[in-house]
C-alpha cells in the first residue's frame, strides 16, 4: 500500500507565491478600473459645468436688444470702447456691455394684489430693457471672489459704466474675450453709439479659459435680434469705423 503524504513545504511556498501573483494582478486591474472611473467622472463633471456655463451665457447674449428708436441713448451694444481697459487672453476686449430684453414678468407678480411699491420691493423692477455687463473686472469694489462678473440694471438708465446689481457669473473663469461678426469679418470692437445706424452684430465669438485649462475654449452665439447677415453686412467707414 502507498502512503498518503500531505503538502511539502516547497509545494506550500509555490502555492503561496502563485496566489500572491494572482492577487497582485487582480489588485492592479481593480485600481486601474477605479482610476479610469474617477477620470471619466471628472471629465463628465467638467463637460457638464462648461455646458451649463455656455448655455447661460448663450441665453444672455441672445437677449441682446436695441431700441427701434435710434435716438434712444439708453439702448446700446458696446465692447472695446476707449473706456474699456479690460483685455482677454488674446488681446481682444474682455468686457461687454449691452441692453437686453428684460425677464418675463412672474405670474405671481401679475396676480398680486399688493401696491406698486410692495411689488417692486418683492420682485424688483420689470419691463423696458435691462443693462447687462460682463467682465472679469468688477465695476464696484472687488469682492473676495474672482472670475466672470455679471452686472444688470432694470430699466437701463443710459449710463453703461455703472449701476444695478453685480454678482459672480462664474468664479472659475480666468480670462474671457469677445469678437463680433459684421456680416463679412470678425471685429474686435463694437460700438453702436458711434454707428450712424446702430445695429447688433450678427454673432459673438467668445473665447475663455479656466485656471486649469491648457488651451482656450471657444463658442459662437448668433444674436437673434440682429438684422446683420452676409447679404446685409455693416458698412465700414473709410477710417475703418462702422457706419
Amino acid at each position: 500500500m502507498r502512503l498518503k503524504h500531505g503538502l511539502t513545504l516547497i509545494e506550500l511556498l509555490v502555492v503561496v507565491f502563485s496566489m500572491s501573483i494572482i492577487l497582485g494582478a487582480v489588485s492592479s486591474v481593480v485600481l486601474t478600473s477605479f482610476r479610469h472611473t474617477d477620470r471619466v467622472k471628472a471629465s463628465r463633471e467638467t463637460s457638464d459645468r462648461d455646458a451649463r456655463f455656455e448655455d447661460r451665457l448663450r441665453q444672455l447674449l441672445q437677449s441682446a436688444y436695441l431700441s427701434t428708436n435710434q435716438a434712444d441713448t439708453s439702448s446700446y451694444f458696446l465692447s472695446g470702447t476707449e473706456s474699456d481697459t479690460t483685455l482677454g487672453s488674446n488681446g481682444t476686449p474682455g468686457q461687454l456691455v449691452f441692453t437686453a430684453l428684460s425677464d418675463k414678468v412672474p405670474s405671481e407678480m401679475l396676480n398680486s394684489t399688493d401696491d406698486f411699491e410692495t411689488v417692486n420691493q418683492i420682485y424688483g423692477p420689470h419691463g423696458a430693457i435691462t443693462e447687462v455687463s460682463l467682465s472679469t473686472s468688477p465695476v464696484g469694489e472687488a469682492p473676495v471672489q474672482t472670475g466672470l462678473f455679471y452686472r444688470h440694471q432694470t430699466p437701463a438708465d443710459g449710463d453703461s459704466t455703472q449701476g444695478g446689481i453685480e454678482t459672480v457669473f462664474d468664479s472659475d473663469i480666468d480670462t474671457i474675450s469677445f469678437e463680433f461678426f459684421d456680416g463679412a469679418d470678425w471685429l474686435t470692437t463694437w460700438d453702436t453709439q458711434s454707428q450712424a445706424t446702430p445695429r447688433l452684430p450678427a454673432a459673438v465669438r467668445v473665447t475663455y479659459t479656466r485656471p486649469s485649462d491648457n488651451s482656450s475654449r471657444v463658442m459662437v452665439v448668433r444674436l437673434i435680434h440682429s438684422d446683420v447677415t452676409p447679404d446685409n453686412p455693416v458698412e465700414q467707414a473709410p477710417d475703418g469705423g462702422q457706419q
